[in-house]
């Protein structure tokens, strides 16, 4: 999850733009034309997951607050994985297969 929300931060901060305003099929990779907000969530996902690592011991040992954490912060990285999967299958749709 964490590879994914790092992933969904770098693709929206470098095509979020793009993919909200040259069509409704890109927007939809972008909840609707909000990359803003799929980049915020995936940004706070990946840096709340990289917290509970370090005080978890690689989520070895944990606490009741710490599991609460890493499931709300696993759920929050559903919307950048989403945007990830969407955006690949646009790209597959927009460009054919990628074969010289």
């Amino acid at each position: 999850m964490m590879a994914a929300d790092l992933a969904a931060v770098i693709w929206l901060y470098t095509f979020g733009a793009w993919l909200d305003h040259d069509s409704k099929l890109t927007a939809t990779a972008t909840l609707g034309g909000h990359h803003y907000i799929v980049l915020t969530a995936a940004a706070t996902a990946f840096l709340i997951l990289a917290t509970v690592a370090i005080l978890t011991d690689g989520f070895t040992r944990t606490t009741r607050p710490l599991t609460i954490a890493k499931t709300a912060a696993c759920i929050l990285s559903l919307t950048g994985l989403a945007a990830l999967l969407l955006a690949a299958l646009i790209g597959r749709l927009l460009f054919g297969p990628l074969r010289p």
